[in-house]
């Protein structure tokens, strides 16, 4: 964190202030939708020294959620840095504290020292599994993958100006994370026929944009940028979900070794079956099989993020297989 340069980003809102004498979080892992955190959530859970209740995903620092009870939801009132044997560690799993731009500021004025786990799958298959989530639970029932997306193209220029906007602003004002430079609201496509426009007057729309933005939420170092320049690397896990995929006992044993945990066998963990209150409805459910992207679409949307993974390698200083 350059702290001279963006110290006026520190943003005490009272709203979200956490308070004092009650306990709080030592991690968050902060995105990305549909990149692997339920399961990322459940493994860690198996650890002895982790303890989480409450939903795995609150929502808190992006919509409010559980304003009363967020709180409760963890370990320690003094977050632990580097915990002793036998001492517990909690956190969350809220994936939309990644997109949101103003979640990093919110939550560096409460929690300075928090550490920070990010999800990255490659944004096509990312963009596409959301998408099918949504036909598959009747959201998206009249529009095409493709037609939806060379449509959310023509957006997201706009989208990602107002982002920075908003970030940037000391005042912390939410509107501008959604209006144009004149300050009236940016308008999107709603998913019918006909493509009616629709405006982002307030969070609700921002939240509903963001539930069906299936490019939008693949920009991933649009995202990553804003946490990075508020929080040291030291502070900030970024993990390839392939390779958490291929291996997940390993990249949990890194995870480990990251929160200051002792070692443990995550392999013979007899809780990683284990459902939760939000997220995934059921744990132990075998996933809907969908159809493959059109070979033609997926071309499109490769040549369409090439660019912009190209900025996140370079954000990380690694490069993932993503063609």
């Amino acid at each position: 964190m350059n702290e001279k340069k963006y110290q006026s980003l520190v943003l005490d809102d009272p709203v979200y202030r956490l308070t004092d004498g009650r306990s709080r979080p030592e991690f968050m892992l902060v995105g990305g939708m549909k990149c692997g955190s339920t399961s990322f959530a459940r493994y860690l859970s198996a650890h002895p020294q982790i303890r989480l209740t409450g939903p795995k995903e609150p929502h808190y620092w992006s919509w409010h959620r559980y304003p009363a009870r967020y709180q409760d939801f963890f370990a320690n009132e003094s977050p632990l840095t580097d915990p002793a044997p036998g001492q517990r560690l909690s956190g969350e799993f809220s994936t939309s504290s990644l997109i949101h731009p103003l979640v990093p500021r919110r939550v560096l004025a409460n929690l300075p020292a928090l550490k920070i786990f990010v999800l990255l799958r490659n944004p096509v298959d990312r963009a596409y599994s959301h998408f099918m989530m949504c036909r598959n639970s009747g959201l998206e029932k009249d529009c095409s993958f493709e037609d939806i997306v060379r449509r959310e193209m023509d957006e997201i220029p706009e989208l990602l100006a107002a982002h920075e906007r908003g970030f940037l602003d000391p005042s912390g004002a939410v509107k501008l994370c959604y209006s144009a430079e004149d300050g009236s609201p940016i308008k999107v496509v709603k998913h019918q026929p006909g493509w009616p426009l629709r405006a982002l007057r307030d969070d609700l729309d921002l939240r509903d944009f963001y539930y069906q933005s299936y490019l939008f939420r693949s920009l991933y170092h649009d995202q990553l940028h804003r946490w990075s320049r508020l929080f040291p690397g030291q502070q900030v896990m970024v993990i390839q979900s392939e390779r958490f995929f291929e291996d997940r006992v390993g990249t949990m044993q890194d995870v480990a070794r990251f929160l200051g945990l002792e070692p443990f066998d995550f392999q013979s963990a007899a809780q990683l079956q284990r459902s939760w209150d939000a997220g995934a409805s059921n744990a132990q459910r075998v996933p809907r099989a969908y159809q493959s992207m059109d070979d033609a679409t997926r071309e499109l949307l490769t040549d369409f993020f090439a660019p912009h993974n190209q900025c996140l390698f370079r954000l990380i200083n690694e490069t993932y297989a993503w063609d």
